[in-house]
């Protein structure tokens, strides 16, 4: 499982956390008698823990990943069969 990183396990974890936060704070604003619109209350009481991290990538890296990627792709002929 080498393509996995300690990093982006951090990320998915965090994800999950936020998730279930936003379930619950859902959950919470369908169950009470709160006046405001979810996405007003979603904004004022919501905090993130993930912060998606963007990373601009120059033209040789987009290119390694791309031909990293398309060694695990096995293209198919026009009769459906592996070449």
């Amino acid at each position: 499982m080498r393509t996995y990183s300690l990093d982006g396990l951090a990320d998915f974890v965090l994800q999950l956390f936020d998730q279930e936060m936003e379930d619950e704070l859902r959950s919470t604003w369908l169950h009470k008698n709160i006046e405001m619109e979810y996405p007003e209350f979603k904004k004022k009481y919501l905090k993130k823990l993930h912060k998606p991290k963007t990373k601009e990538i120059n033209k040789e890296d987009e290119k390694s990943i791309i031909e990293r990627a398309t060694r695990f792709i096995k293209p198919i002929n026009k009769g459906g069969e592996n070449i």
